[in-house]
């Protein structure tokens, strides 16, 4: 693997967001009577983020995008094309990319458009991207997953739900991080998860789909290897729909690949050769009750390994994995399943607090339906500047809200209270990052073309406003309002939640109405508002 192994093409820029409130599984266990323990250790998981009211992909993706903005410093008008990964669609042909980019201020003559194959859907944007950059059609990209998971209360799959979103910017000579030339990829007609177009909850084969995962990141692993040959990663990453499963995907790769060539056969074998083991040690370890699983110490039997040499394996895995492949499940064991996030969420927390540079990454995505996509990025030298300053994925890990069960089950049941007021604001600095947008005199949210700048539901007016990223409550004017015709509020702005006066606030984007009269023009038709929640 040489130096134009990497492309000079790859992560300029990283920003992440993810819904405050988190559920701890303690609490859902004890609430389905559960043993806790499944979900800790069975699971790797601890908690979900769960959306708040009004909370979804798209508020999610423009949150994730102007994070990357406020600590990159780079001008969106330079952004020549938007590709979002998702499977939380809330139209079925108006693209998410569209939307986002008059929220985010993008040029009118950026490409836009939505990757689809399930959790693999940013990483098949990231390669579009990657494509038409490195073939000079444009220069920047900004590519985006954004995923809520849900799946029906008190079913198995509940608590593998998650949310959160995650953006990139892709570009020549980029700063972070270079990527592949080469990528190890599988397709195929496979009947493991599935949700339907009219069903918010994603129906899963629970044993199926997980030997459906893992049989194809062998296979993406074993075509990328094909190509390049054999390689060394520093770290490894997989998606995540629970913690567990990037751990028996890293075994997958360690027993049934890596056991199987010679010299790194000897070289596992040579890193514990002088290490002892008691006799309870021995016997606790060949049970199975250790890192290496009994149907692991049987398969390694089978190949021909005595007992010293599986207890010497249980320590080498135990330390490669803690080194190469723990630091990322900070994010599955924080957030939850992120779908089309979940990848790049935790290749975006290496960066920002374990890789050095020029270290290499391993990464392999997983799309059900299915798909797998496996390549590298090496860290450029000075990325870490880059990434000093947040808002950081460990910065959403700590800044939570731990909501009660209630809560959680009335979210699921749509029936989340909106506390909605109208406020005046006093700014703060905040860079010139916030948001401008054009409304009408209702409050739809207007086109950037002059020439189309008007309502199509019939609306007069054309008003131009400003929401800056920070701000104090100066008055409020009307508390738990209904945002149904009501008029442009001109120089107010919403507030959601129990927030009072000289409290600071910062800005969100949330869908605070639907169009849902039957035979009136625009039936369907989905608002999205600048709003301000309690810092």
């Amino acid at each position: 693997m040489d130096e134009t192994f990497f492309l000079d093409v790859g992560i300029d820029a990283v920003g992440f967001y993810a819904p405050k409130n988190r559920l701890n599984l303690k609490d859902l266990a004890i609430k389905r009577g559960i043993d806790p323990d499944k979900f800790k250790y069975g699971l790797l998981s601890e908690e979900i983020a769960v959306p708040g009211y009004g909370e979804d992909a798209i508020s999610m993706a423009i949150m994730a995008s102007k994070n990357l903005f406020l600590r990159s410093r780079l001008d969106p008008q330079d952004i020549e094309a938007i590709f979002v990964g998702s499977e939380s669609m809330p139209y079925a042909v108006k693209s998410i990319s569209s939307i986002l980019s008059v929220f985010l201020n993008v040029n009118e003559n950026a490409l836009t458009g939505d990757t689809f194959h399930a959790c693999a859907g940013a990483t098949l944007g990231l390669l579009n991207a990657v494509g038409l950059i490195n073939s000079g059609i444009i220069e920047k990209a900004l590519v985006i997953g954004t995923d809520i998971s849900k799946y029906p209360l008190g079913s198995p799959g509940e608590p593998t739900q998650g949310a959160g979103a995650v953006a990139m910017v892709i570009s020549k000579h980029p700063r972070i991080a270079r990527i592949s030339s080469k990528f190890g990829k599988v397709s195929g007609h496979v009947n493991d998860f599935f949700r339907t177009l009219y069903s918010e909850n994603a129906e899963v084969f629970g044993h199926y789909s997980t030997a459906a995962y893992l049989n194809y990141i062998l296979k993406a692993y074993d075509d990328f290897k094909s190509q390049v040959g054999p390689f060394n990663a520093d770290y490894y990453v997989f998606h995540a729909p629970f913690g567990k499963m990037p751990v028996k995907s890293f075994q997958k790769i360690m027993f049934e690949r890596w056991i199987n060539n010679p010299l790194k056969r000897r070289e596992i074998q040579e890193k514990f050769k002088d290490r002892t083991f008691t006799s309870d040690e021995r016997e606790f370890i060949l049970e199975g009750r250790e890192e290496l699983h009994i149907k692991t110490i049987e398969l390694l039997k089978k190949k021909g390994f005595n007992e010293d040499e599986i207890l010497r394996l249980n320590y080498f895995y135990k330390d490669w994995m803690a080194r190469k492949l723990l630091p990322c499940l900070d994010v599955p064991l924080r957030f939850g399943n992120m779908y089309s996030a979940s990848l790049w969420a935790q290749i975006v927390h290496l960066v920002e607090n374990r890789v050095s540079e020029l270290d290499k990454i391993y990464f392999s995505s997983y799309g059900s339906g299915a798909t797998a996509i496996s390549g590298m990025l090496q860290m450029q030298k000075g990325f870490k500047k880059l990434v000093e300053q947040g808002p950081s994925v460990m910065d959403f890990i700590k800044r939570k809200a731990r909501i009660p069960i209630e809560y959680y089950e009335m979210y699921r049941r749509n029936l989340l209270p909106s506390h909605i007021s109208t406020a005046v604001l006093d700014e703060a600095p905040s860079h010139n990052l916030g948001i401008e947008l054009s409304l009408c005199d209702y409050g739809c949210v207007l086109p950037q073309q002059s020439e189309i700048s008007y309502c199509p539901k019939g609306h007069s007016g054309s008003h131009r406003h400003y929401y800056p990223l920070f701000g104090w409550v100066k008055e409020i004017v009307d508390k738990d309002i209904e945002i149904g015709e009501t008029k442009c509020i001109d120089d107010l702005v919403y507030l959601i939640g129990k927030i009072d006066e000289g409290e600071k606030v910062e800005l969100t984007v949330r869908r605070l109405k639907v169009d849902e009269e039957p035979g009136v023009a625009g039936y369907g038709l989905i608002h999205w508002y600048p709003a301000y929640i309690k810092f």
